[in-house]
């Protein structure tokens, strides 16, 4: 049966001599432990301060060697790292997701101008035309409105090509998982096998958006190495959730990536240093997908909590990764915000609707689900 917020604060209330103050942060040893806790983005938010000491200590620990240009140093190391924690034979530092995308499919497609993107992608939605106008791909949308187009959706395409006038070949399929329009939902993933296969039976190209794949491992038990295996090219981002300051991987064949230096140069993406956030992103990467498997159950056990809270509503997204919703239809949100940032825990804005997106990050480790829901109970009252 369904309690209310005063009746878990009742409960809860025998604990609260703690004083919420306890709950910042699993005790922790690192700069990071005055930080509070996010239940937004994918990261751990580090301020400038705690980005500047965290790489300080980096330096300190190590002889760090700095690259040229992105060439050498600490890019070559963490190129070679990611090359083989996705089991491909290289990797080359992108300054940019947007960028390494459309680099990826410029050389998928050749002189086979035509690719199938989903119609929710970023690359489709989010990089004004970049494709189409830098390196005139015609991108062709498939499933406009879902997570997946099928083999079917990708034979006609193929079909409706060949009977054209004019030889217009499909050189590339993109696929994007999980899917950030749809609040981080995943591609089937053996529709999405089906798919390769084809792909490789007619000489087309694949490349994989996987800008939060490491997120995905953590909820499926998919290694990235697994993830990227049947793709051609597979990019996923260094700042997003591994907390650099800039920064993407872009890796694949030694055949596709050897001379990919030249084209990020042409395209104005050859940052003179990028080893800061090379160091910071490694740094990160150690270990990654076991500390947010741990996140995630203190998220699983959070959210059973908040069921039985009659004055909150937890949405959860279908095939699902690290965000769900929560609407408060009968409470004053920014009065609910400002006790829990009193509480060192940092709650993102509504939406017009009202809506709360809760973002699951390596910072809710410095909380149980006990505590979590016991401050949000709190909060409520």
């Amino acid at each position: 049966m369904a309690i209310t917020r005063r009746e878990l604060a009742k409960i809860a209330g025998v604990t609260t001599t703690i004083g919420i103050s306890g709950l910042s942060m699993a005790q922790s040893n690192s700069d990071e432990s005055e930080l509070p806790i996010r239940l937004f983005g994918d990261g751990a938010g580090l301020t400038p301060l705690a980005y500047t000491n965290l790489l300080k200590k980096l330096c300190d620990d190590a002889n760090i060697e700095p690259d040229n240009y992105l060439l050498g140093g600490e890019i070559e190391k963490i190129e070679q790292y990611c090359a083989d924690a996705l089991g491909k034979e290289m990797a080359v530092f992108i300054p940019s997701g947007t960028l390494a995308n459309q680099l990826a499919l410029r050389e998928l497609a050749g002189s086979k101008r035509r690719v199938i993107v989903p119609g929710l992608s970023h690359v489709y939605n989010d990089t004004g035309d970049a494709s189409q106008n830098l390196s005139n791909l015609n991108l062709i949308p498939l499933a406009q409105d879902r997570a997946n187009f099928t083999l079917e959706e990708v034979e006609a395409v193929l079909s409706r090509t060949a009977g054209g006038r004019v030889t217009a070949e499909v050189g590339a399929i993109l696929i994007e998982s999980p899917i950030r329009r749809l609040g981080g939902e995943m591609v089937d993933w053996e529709e999405t096998k089906r798919i390769l296969a084809f792909a490789r039976d007619h000489d087309i190209g694949t490349h994989l958006d996987g800008a939060r794949m490491f997120i995905a491992s953590a909820y499926t038990g998919i290694t990235p190495a697994e993830y990227a295996a049947p793709f051609d090219t597979v990019y996923f981002s260094l700042w997003k959730y591994f907390n650099s300051n800039v920064g993407a991987i872009l890796a694949g064949p030694r055949s596709k990536l050897e001379n990919m230096y030249h084209t990020r140069r042409m395209f104005g993406g050859n940052l003179w240093a990028g080893w800061p956030s090379a160091l910071v992103a490694r740094h990160y990467m150690e270990g990654f997908t076991d500390r947010l498997k741990n996140a995630v159950n203190v998220s699983e056990s959070f959210y059973s909590a908040l069921e039985e809270i009659t004055e909150i509503q937890l949405t959860r997204i279908p095939n699902g990764t690290n965000l769900a919703r929560i609407t408060l239809p009968d409470v004053d949100v920014t009065e609910v915000k400002r006790r829990l940032a009193a509480m060192n825990i940092m709650l993102g804005q509504p939406n017009a609707q009202g809506r709360i997106t809760l973002s699951v990050n390596e910072t809710w480790n410095r909380i149980t689900a006990e505590q979590l829901a016991e401050a949000f109970a709190r909060s409520l009252t």
